[in-house]
């Protein structure tokens, strides 16, 4: 018969060879659940979201007897105030500032959101126990559908860690590198239904927590078996173990006082991934059992890999018995190709021009009226191109890693504007544009919201755009595509040099928020400068 301590003392080796991977990983899922989770119980009854406890307004129906908007009566149901903080007064213009208000307002992400689409789609006519029923709904299915798979995920890693001292952090994105997300999801969620029913017995819950114990160490060594499947195996297995796994739950209470009065510091940096790996070895010593014992169902744990001896290699993902489906391939077009200068010189007009439509049309349908956007004259905006072909140059090497582009796209971007704002200004003496007000922004030359289009606009321009228009360009002789870039570039000099004494200035162009600089004449120009531009 197996003893507590020389379990416990399993974990506390493995703990031991591997603790900042289990430290990370266990407080990665203990955050992203918690997240998601604790918000549930700021929702109050089903009564409460009938009626507004402070002017007993029906939330279902509009407010028409109430001072308070819509938006008003959620934070208040949300237990906030509403006002908003200082910080929060000056963001005054962008979408995100709609978000980062009512976020802050309601103290809450969700229904932050849901607010912010309400006022911008639909003018805050949604009423707010539909907004309050929406939140509650988004919570219930990201409760199902992340974070009980998120802890077969965390469940999986510790398997793999016992074993492999090598394995990675992003392990605990096994259900979805297996395609098994959505299986796992409602194999979980059964296995809360069937404890919740139990619940409503005198004993039954007590007893059957401890029945289902090892469901999510089961799936995660095989996501195939069924809901039932899984629940009979684990009851299987547990079967005159309950007692000894509850000896082992009352062993903690130390460490759990203990972990009070260090306000909660000790469950993150030890208590918490120690109890994990615990359960893991309690999992362990039971499968052997179940094997030997030859109960039905034992052969389907068949990970044999996670019987092997301790390695400092990671898990052979390729000997996994699982076969997983490869996933269909979106992007058609060969991103990672080399582009020849005139494709450059071309790809960078076209992505200027395509931003000089983008802000014309934009006036044109907010304004109704044709405005000529820029600081030059011609039917381009340099800092599109500049931006599109940098981040084609530079982050070469980083395209095979789309969330990798998108970040640096983010921050090469953001300095190109940044410092583009700035020799405008200190040259030209004013400002073509002025994000202040909006979320985020830095004196207001750059702002998150843009940032973020730019970087989507880079991603689209190194995965989609740009290989597309490469392909179109190889198609035109190389005489006729040299004597097309020779004119277009005589033509952006020309414009830039002119531009220069003559800028492009008037309202929609710079009329800005900020004060007005009167325009400094400067009597050298700085090319370079003003190519970036």
């Amino acid at each position: 018969m197996w003893k507590i301590r020389d379990l416990k003392k399993k974990a506390r080796g493995t703990f031991k060879r591997n603790y900042v991977g289990i430290v990370i990983t266990c407080f990665i899922a203990a955050v992203v659940m918690g997240s998601f989770i604790n918000p549930l119980k700021e929702v109050r009854t089903i009564k409460d979201t009938y009626f507004d406890q402070l002017n007993g307004t029906v939330l279902f129906a509009e407010n028409h007897n109430s001072d308070m908007s819509n938006t008003e009566v959620v934070d208040n149901f949300l237990g906030k105030s509403g006002e908003e903080s200082e910080r929060a007064q000056h963001w005054t213009r962008g979408v995100l500032s709609v978000f980062a208000k009512n976020t802050e307002g309601a103290g809450n992400f969700v229904y932050g959101v849901l607010n912010s689409i309400n006022q911008i789609v639909f003018n805050d006519r949604v009423s707010a126990g539909v907004t309050i029923a929406i939140g509650s709904l988004i919570y219930l299915l990201i409760a199902i559908l992340f974070t009980k798979v998120l802890l077969i995920g965390l469940y999986r890693y510790l398997l793999e860690i016992r074993v492999y001292t090598g394995t990675r952090i992003s392990r605990i994105l096994f259900p979805w590198s297996v395609k098994k997300a959505l299986h796992i999801a409602w194999v979980m969620f059964v296995r809360s239904v069937y404890s919740l029913l139990w619940c409503l017995t005198i004993v039954g819950g007590f007893i059957k927590i401890y029945s289902y114990k090892l469901v999510p160490m089961i799936i995660a060594e095989n996501p195939e078996l069924s809901a039932k499947e899984a629940i009979k195996l684990s009851e299987d297995m547990m079967k005159g173990y309950k007692w000894r796994a509850f000896l082992i739950d009352l062993s903690f209470i130390g460490w759990d006082i203990l972990n009070i009065l260090t306000l909660q510091i000790l469950g993150v940096f030890f208590l918490e991934p120690y109890k994990r790996m615990t359960t893991v070895e309690l999992y362990m010593t039971l499968r052997e059992k179940a094997k030997e014992r030859d109960i039905e169902n034992a052969d389907r744990l068949c990970d044999k890999l996670l019987e092997s001896e301790v390695t400092s290699g990671i898990y052979p993902i390729n000997e996994y018995f699982i076969t997983v489906p490869k996933g269909k391939k979106w992007i058609l077009e060969d991103y990672e190709r080399d582009y020849g200068l005139s494709s450059l010189i071309l790809i960078f007009f076209t992505f200027a021009m395509i931003g000089w439509l983008w802000e014309v049309l934009l006036f044109l349908f907010t304004r109704g009226e044709f405005i000529n956007r820029g600081t030059s004259h011609g039917p381009w905006l340099p800092i599109y191109g500049v931006g599109g072909t940098v981040v084609l140059i530079v982050l070469k090497k980083f395209r095979n890693k789309p969330w990798l582009t998108f970040l640096l796209s983010m921050v090469l971007c953001g300095v190109i504007e940044y410092f583009t704002s700035l020799i405008l200004e200190k040259v030209q003496g004013m400002r073509w544009w002025d994000y202040s007000g909006y979320f985020m922004n830095f004196q207001g030359r750059i702002c998150l919201e843009g940032l973020a289009v730019f970087a989507l606009g880079g991603c689209a321009a190194v995965y989609l755009v740009a290989p597309s228009l490469d392909h179109l360009f190889c198609k035109i002789p190389m005489k006729i595509k040299k004597i097309i870039c020779v004119v277009l570039v005589v033509l952006f000099v020309v414009d830039m040099a002119y531009s220069a004494f003559v800028p492009n200035i008037g309202e929609g162009i710079t009329d800005n928020d900020v004060a007005r600089i009167e325009i400094k004449k400067s009597d050298v120009l700085i090319a370079s400068d003003f190519l970036l531009i």
